[in-house]
């Protein structure tokens, strides 16, 4: 019963597991660009959101109240927009008496930052904004012409992203200004200014406004940039409640971008599925009027008594675009942690004494499963194992899907992918397990992390206490964030955890945050992957992910990903790392002494364990030229051939990349009917892997349809695929034709010299001739002949 009912769940959640990760997301997102969020796009630019989809919580932080502050960055040459007619603000007072209403009495689109919390608390919708003390005239130079970027719209100063960064930075030191996560500084740009984010990506095409995060030197400082809305199109009247269109268009950037700055200042808070916050899903959603003022234009909403016409903000509560909204309670996630090459996971959730069920699903079948019960704190820790009770099977590869159930009490049932779920390196979606180990480089000092924007927290741990976080020291334009540490040594361990919502899906839209932990390799070693992706510090090599292969054919483990000349040990063998970082270890005389379910600790010149190779259980045999393993044994619930090898990403946030995909060998080890074209299996337990190759016969005697005259000399020579002759041992079979009976056996036809046979009877036969390598792999192959005498 116990078998039936076990058997019965991991049916359920692997169909279940399959099915989430079957459903179509959206595109990729067009939200963020890069490190830039909260895009408003460009006049007249559609952004197709999911309107029903709702906000989730990354894990992050969001600012539980927020004091504004304006730079309005004009030098000689540039101003601000006058007053378009009499009694009516110019550009730049209107949007500080805009700042100064919204902060005079809560209230309007600013109450839905009530609604999004974090983990210190419900959020909070005070504003805090006085232009004689909030707002600065910026009259510094622009950078020279030589080093702007050049502007799409033709636009004739244009500056960077990393310039607004360093200006921004320059001012608030000179005015003692406040910053972290009670300030945004909003940099506003006049009408003869464009500014980029990356080539091609700038205000007069691509955006009216966005926001982001930096660190210079001075600690964190939330920011928002304002492009006068010249630059896209002249604003028509009719949408202009106070008379003046350009003021007021930036105006609803402005709140666009505060609203989205304070739920998610790092990047890491709340937005959708797709990469949208609260103002991106509501773009273009305006409220019923409330009345014209003078010159016929609507308005939705009074800010201290005056009207204004801004776009509507997303509500959870809702579900839908709304011009007010009331508080709602901070999330209370379950919480999933999970090791990179460990079979221990744990968590937490809001309720002690609940059952919890964990279902590894590989390649379409379950591979593991774990249970546990929740402690006085809803903490939970458990062991994923084979079913009923065999060996532990580690995580750690990206095709891993999880199933986690609770029982009475407990949240919704999770899916968990390990993949990418979109793609981090556009800041469109979560970093899988191959993302993180190949996104790095370890300096003595120093640690430089690519993609460092993501939806999701990193966390950066050096000899096990938390260094300064990526995310603040991350550039918009390059998106890698360098991290000064303690020193690092041979013998440091330096992990990266990304924590994110990965679990979000239609029936559970809350989701939970997992944490992917990584250790990360060597200060100096080098990474055996190109990373197309990223571009770290000129001085800065990715650094290498220590990884073995053992092949048991040849009896040899390579071993990547180290430092170049570094000396290793391998269990009781020694050698040196080349130039690329790799390092072969091997007896003389060829002997064996790699078998499988070996264990092998591969130690730096600290005596550092940096990786350990778990030897699968390996051994085929194979029919002939067959596309199918005959026979043989195989690590159960481990996968079967090459392991991921590119960078997986999906077309958007949540989107599936290499999730649920792989074969795996069978929980009963049998490795028949396995595809024969890459006889290799990964370690669940490292990034290494466990490979054979079995020899073919390059030449026998006798030849396939040979007719022989008495006494012949049996001989084989065994070669591999490639070409090469290749130490093996030969047998052979001698039967009548269309008999199983045997009538001679011969073996040592690897023999230069072959095996004399005599005594068969006129006649038609069949050789049977089987290889045996140092593994005990086996190749049978069949040939006919005939005997005249």
């Amino acid at each position: 019963m116990i078998v039936l009912v076990a058997s019965v769940l991991l049916g359920l959640a692997f169909a279940a597991a399959a099915q989430c990760r079957a459903r179509p997301r959206a595109g990729a997102s067009q939200h963020r660009l890069g490190h830039a969020w909260g895009i408003v796009p460009a006049a007249g630019t559609e952004i197709a959101v999911g309107p029903r989809e709702p906000l989730v919580f990354h894990g992050g932080v969001v600012m539980h109240g927020v004091t504004v502050h304006t730079v309005f960055w004009a030098p000689a040459g540039s101003a601000f927009g006058a007053a378009p007619a009499a009694g009516v603000p110019g550009y730049e007072p209107l949007l500080q008496r805009f700042l100064t209403d919204a902060a005079a009495r809560p209230g309007g689109v600013f109450s839905v930052l009530s609604q999004y919390g974090d983990g210190r608390g419900p959020g909070t919708d005070v504003l805090r904004y006085d232009s004689a003390l909030h707002s600065i005239d910026d009259p510094t130079p622009y950078p020279p012409l030589a080093h702007q970027c050049p502007s799409p719209g033709g636009i004739g100063t244009c500056v960077t992203d990393l310039q607004v960064e360093r200006e921004l930075d320059r001012v608030i030191a000179a005015h003692h200004g406040a910053r972290g996560l009670h300030d945004v500084w909003v940099m506003l740009l006049p009408g003869n200014v464009d500014t980029c984010t990356a080539p091609g990506q700038c205000g007069s095409n691509t955006f009216a406004g966005y926001h982001s995060l930096f660190d210079l030197g001075h600690g964190p400082t939330v920011y928002a940039v304002i492009v006068d809305p010249v630059i896209e199109a002249p604003p028509t009247p009719g949408n202009d409640p106070q008379g003046n269109p350009d003021a007021e268009r930036a105006a609803d950037t402005i709140a666009h971008e505060i609203v989205e700055a304070a739920t998610d200042p790092e990047g890491t808070g709340w937005m959708d599925p797709d990469g949208g916050e609260a103002g991106d899903k509501c773009t273009t959603y305006y409220g019923t009027p409330l009345g014209y003022s003078a010159n016929g234009s609507p308005y939705d909403q009074t800010l201290n008594g005056r009207p204004y016409l801004l776009q509507s903000m997303w509500s959870n509560t809702a579900l839908g675009c709304v011009l007010s909204a009331e508080p709602a309670p901070a999330p209370r996630l379950a919480r999933v942690s999970l090791t990179q090459f460990s079979p221990v996971l744990s968590g937490q959730i809001a309720r002690a004494g609940v059952g919890v069920t964990v279902v590894l699903v590989r390649g379409g079948m379950p591979a593991a499963l774990a249970r546990a019960r929740t402690g006085s704190h809803g903490e939970w820790r458990a062991t994923l194992r084979e079913p009923f009770g065999g060996p532990a099977i580690a995580l750690g590869d990206d095709r891993d899907l999880l199933v986690i159930s609770y029982g009475r009490g407990g949240p919704r049932r999770e899916i968990i992918a390990t993949d990418s779920g979109g793609n981090p390196f556009t800041e469109a979606g979560w970093t899988g397990w191959y993302d993180l180990d190949h996104g790095y480089a370890v300096t003595p000092r120093a640690v430089f992390v690519a993609p460092c924007g993501q939806t999701g927290v990193l966390t950066l741990r050096v000899g096990g206490r938390v260094a300064g976080s990526p995310v603040r020291f991350c550039q918009t334009e390059t998106d890698a964030a360098r991290v000064a540490t303690a020193t690092i040594g041979a013998g440091t361990r330096v992990t990266l955890t990304s924590t994110d919502n990965r679990a979000a899906e239609p029936t559970d839209p809350s989701g939970a945050l997992v944490s992917l932990l990584v250790a990360l390799g060597e200060p100096g070693a080098v990474s055996a992957v190109i990373n197309p992706f990223v571009a770290l510090d000129p001085s800065a090599f990715p650094s290498g992910l220590a990884a073995c292969t053992a092949d048991l054919r040849a009896q040899i483990v390579r071993c990547v990903g180290l430092v170049p000349g570094g000396a290793y040990r391998l269990n009781g063998l020694r050698a040196r790392a080349d130039m690329q970082g790799a390092a072969v270890f091997a007896t003389a005389g060829g002997r064996v002494w790699v078998r499988g379910g070996d264990t092998l600790s591969l130690r730096n010149r600290a005596g550092r364990a940096v990786t350990a190779l778990h030897v699968a259980h390996l051994r085929v045999a194979l029919r002939g030229l067959d596309a199918q393993v005959a026979g043989g044994s195989c690590e159960p619930g481990a996968y079967w051939g090459a392991p991921v090898s590119h960078f997986p990403v999906g077309s958007g946030i949540g989107a599936p990349s290499v999730g649920g995909s792989g074969t795996v060998c069978p929980l009963g080890g049998q490795a028949a009917g396995m595809d024969v074209s890459s006889l290799e299996q990964s370690d669940p337990f490292s990034a290494g892997l466990t490979r054979t190759e079995v020899p073919v016969l390059a030449v026998t005697s006798p030849t396939p349809g040979e007719t022989l005259y008495g006494r012949f000399i049996a001989f084989a020579q065994p070669a591999l695929a490639g070409g090469g002759d290749v130490a093996a041992r030969v047998t052979l079979a001698i039967s009548r034709r269309g008999s199983r009976r045997v009538l001679r056996r011969v073996s040592g036809l690897q023999r230069l010299d072959g095996v004399s046979v005599a005594g068969l009877a006129r006649g038609l036969y069949t050789a049977t001739w089987t290889i045996t390598d140092a593994n005990g792999d086996t190749r049978t192959t069949q040939s006919p002949f005939a005997e005249a005498n």
